[in-house]
C-alpha cells in the first residue's frame, strides 16, 4: 500500500475542510490508523508541490516485547535508515544508539549551513516501532537549538513516509 500518497489525501483534505482562516489556523493536525500503522502528522500547509511540516510521527503498533528482538531491530532499523532514505538532499549519520532507554537518534549530514546557523533533519527511533520526523536549526550566535519546519516536495514526502513505514516493517 502507498501510505504516503494516502495520508497525503488526508493532508489536502484537512487543508480544504478547515473553517478558520489561513493567517488564524497555524497548523493542521492529523491522527490516522492504517492496517498496522498510527500515523501522527503536524503541518503548517500543503499545496500542489510541496508540504509545510512541523512533525511526523510514524508507530507500528505491533510491540517487540524480547529485548535482543528489539537491539536488533534498532539497529537494523538505524542501518536502513542510513542506507535507504535518500528522498532527502541529506543522508543520515547515526548520532546516538541509546540500549537502556531502546532509542537511536540519526541526523542528516553535513548539515545545510548559512549566516551562522546549521539546519539538519532528526530521525529518532523509540523501541524499534516509532519513528520521529523533524527539522532542526542550530544557531552559532546564539548557541541554541530549535524546531522549525521542513519544506519537503510532495513526492519527496510520500516517500519518506512508504521508507520509514518499510523500515518499521
Amino acid at each position: 500500500m502507498n501510505y504516503g500518497k494516502k495520508i497525503l489525501t488526508l493532508m489536502r483534505n484537512a487543508r480544504s475542510n478547515s473553517q478558520q482562516p489561513d493567517a488564524k489556523q497555524k497548523y493542521f493536525y492529523i491522527q490516522h490508523k492504517e492496517d498496522n500503522y498510527q500515523f501522527q502528522i503536524k503541518f503548517k500547509d500543503i499545496e500542489k508541490y510541496g508540504v509545510v511540516l512541523d512533525y511526523l510521527s510514524i508507530t507500528n503498533m505491533t510491540p517487540i516485547m524480547d529485548v535482543n528482538q528489539l537491539n536488533e531491530a534498532l539497529e537494523k532499523q538505524a542501518d536502513d535508515i542510513q542506507k535507504n532514505v535518500d528522498c532527502l538532499p541529506e543522508s543520515f549519520r547515526l548520532i546516538e544508539m541509546d540500549r537502556q532507554n531502546k532509542r537511536v537518534q540519526l541526523r542528516s549530514y553535513p548539515p545545510r549551513t548559512d549566516d551562522g546557523s546549521k539546519y539538519y533533519f532528526e530521525i529518532v527511533l523509540d523501541e524499534g516501532t516509532k519513528s520521529h520526523f523533524q527539522r532542526y536549526q542550530f544557531s552559532r550566535e546564539k548557541k541554541r537549538y530549535g524546531k522549525i519546519t521542513s519544506q519537503l516536495t510532495t513526492d519527496a514526502f510520500e516517500d519518506l513516509i512508504n521508507q520509514l513505514v518499510r523500515i518499521l516493517g
